[in-house]
C-alpha cells in the first residue's frame, strides 16, 4: 500500500497543477461585460462577454462605441478586423468623426 501511495502522489500533484493552469487560461479567454456600438442609423448593437482574439463584425457601420468590458478592444474600419485600427481601452467610450467601425477584437 505504501508503494501505491508513493507512486500516486506525483500523478495527483501533476493533475492538480494541470487543473490550476487550465482554469486560469480559461478565465483569460473571455472579456466580461458589454461592448455597445452606435450604428449610423441611430440604433445600437451589443456584444456581451466576448471571447478574446475573436473578430466580431458589426451588422452595420458604427460611428462610436462604449467598451464596458474588462478587456481592451481594437475597432477596425473594415469587416474581418482589417484596415485602420482604433484602440478602445476597457471601460471607455468614444465617438469618431468620419471614422466608421465595422468590426472589433478583444484582448
Amino acid at each position: 500500500m505504501t508503494k501505491f501511495a508513493t507512486a500516486a502522489r506525483p500523478v495527483l500533484t501533476a493533475g492538480a497543477v494541470f487543473l490550476l493552469l487550465t482554469a486560469t487560461a480559461f478565465d483569460a479567454q473571455a472579456a466580461t461585460g458589454r461592448f455597445t456600438y452606435d450604428r449610423t442609423d441611430g440604433s445600437h448593437g451589443t456584444i456581451t462577454n466576448p471571447a478574446n482574439g475573436v473578430c466580431y463584425d458589426f451588422d452595420s457601420p458604427a460611428f462610436g462605441a462604449d467598451n464596458q468590458t474588462d478587456t481592451d478592444a481594437v475597432v477596425y474600419d473594415t469587416y474581418g478586423c482589417g484596415g485602420v485600427a482604433q484602440p478602445l481601452p476597457k471601460r471607455t467610450g468614444e465617438t469618431w468623426g468620419s471614422y466608421r467601425g465595422e468590426s472589433v477584437v478583444f484582448g
